[in-house]
């Protein structure tokens, strides 16, 4: 190839990233190599006879640099050079198709025992609530007829209460495992419609968290002009009733309290408790699934709740925030927008 052609070949060949070359058809000889070539054979192989035969335009070539040895696949095509034919080699390493080709195998098996997991989760979960749903018949039978003969002595009314804390705690963990095989296999829609946070909290304020034993209360706040957020409504009340319900659970005398601030483009809510806080370490770990506080051990819980609670507000395009002292106590700050502007 005469000198005058070496520059419009070489800005041919640098625009191409992978190993390309310039073969001459009739002798097969590689005459111009570009610069990722050279990387891969550690070496400019230019002037050589081509150390393959090309089947259907397609050649094998082995290279060698800084003693790793790499299969290189090249589709070859015919280009006009100062109107001579040339072949234009561009390759790309086996190995590194393999590799994506194994990445996805083993996405793909991934995948289908998350389904499978998801699925067990979610199927389980349904037959422990046909039996609770008896246990808790049950015991309202009983409460009822102990009361009517006048037996529901201080004894009975104890252990009875005890029986249907422990059902709602059931049912909560169940909710939750449900919950997040949903997550996984992608079987949440979102619906964001309009929603008044303050309707929602009220009617979970009355729902939830009313005439509780120890006579705590929900205290609400709200500032600024109230204007309503885009959000899924079943999954905001999910979201708050999780962080509500950590708020009593894990503080035991101040009422925990809930503050709106509405701003101009966004609505800001605080959950605040005055509980027993969570520790530095553990904050950066808050949100993993499974995951539990080292100073919870003798409180109940799954470790699936605040993973469900930042996975919802990240679907509904909030974010969430956390700050705590460690036996002060905790604010969770939840951001939404008024819409997608």
């Amino acid at each position: 190839m005469k000198s005058q052609h070496h520059i419009k070949v070489s800005h041919l060949l640098d625009g191409i990233k992978t190993p390309a070359m310039i073969i001459s058809p009739s002798a097969m000889i590689v005459e111009r190599v570009n610069e990722a070539t050279i990387a891969q054979f550690g070496e400019d192989i230019s002037g050589r006879p081509l150390e393959a035969v090309p089947v259907n335009d397609s050649f094998i070539l082995t290279a060698g640099s800084n003693g790793q040895r790499t299969h290189i696949d090249f589709k070859s095509g015919l280009v006009l050079i100062n109107r001579k034919p040339y072949l234009l080699a561009i390759g790309r390493p086996i190995e590194k198709q393999q590799a994506l080709r194994l990445q996805l195998q083993h996405l793909e098996k991934e995948k289908a025992l998350q389904e499978m997991k998801a699925s067990f989760i979610s199927m389980t979960s349904h037959e422990f609530r046909t039996p609770l749903a008896a246990i808790a018949s049950a015991t309202d039978l009983l409460e009822a007829r102990l009361q009517r003969d006048g037996l529901a002595d201080q004894f009975y009314q104890h252990n009875i209460s005890k029986i249907s804390g422990e059902i709602f705690n059931l049912n909560t963990m169940l909710d939750e495992m449900l919950t997040l095989s949903k997550i996984v296999s992608n079987n949440y829609e979102v619906n964001r419609i309009p929603i008044d946070v303050r309707k929602v909290i009220s009617f979970l304020r009355i729902r939830y968290f009313s005439e509780r034993k120890d006579e705590r209360t929900l205290d609400i706040k709200i500032s600024g002009e109230p204007q309503k957020i885009l959000a899924d409504k079943d999954q905001l009340s999910k979201i708050l009733i999780n962080l509500i319900g950590n708020a009593f659970k894990y503080s035991t005398r101040h009422n925990p309290s809930i503050h709106l601030q509405y701003h101009k483009n966004k609505c800001v809510i605080k959950v605040s408790d005055y509980g027993i806080g969570i520790p530095d370490k553990d904050l950066p770990h808050l949100f993993n699934s499974f995951y539990r506080g080292s100073n919870v051990d003798s409180i109940e819980g799954t470790g699936l709740g605040l993973a469900i609670v930042k996975t919802f507000v990240e679907m509904n395009r909030g974010k969430i925030t956390v700050k705590s002292v460690e036996n002060k106590g905790t604010t969770f700050t939840l951001t939404f927008r008024y819409t997608d502007e």
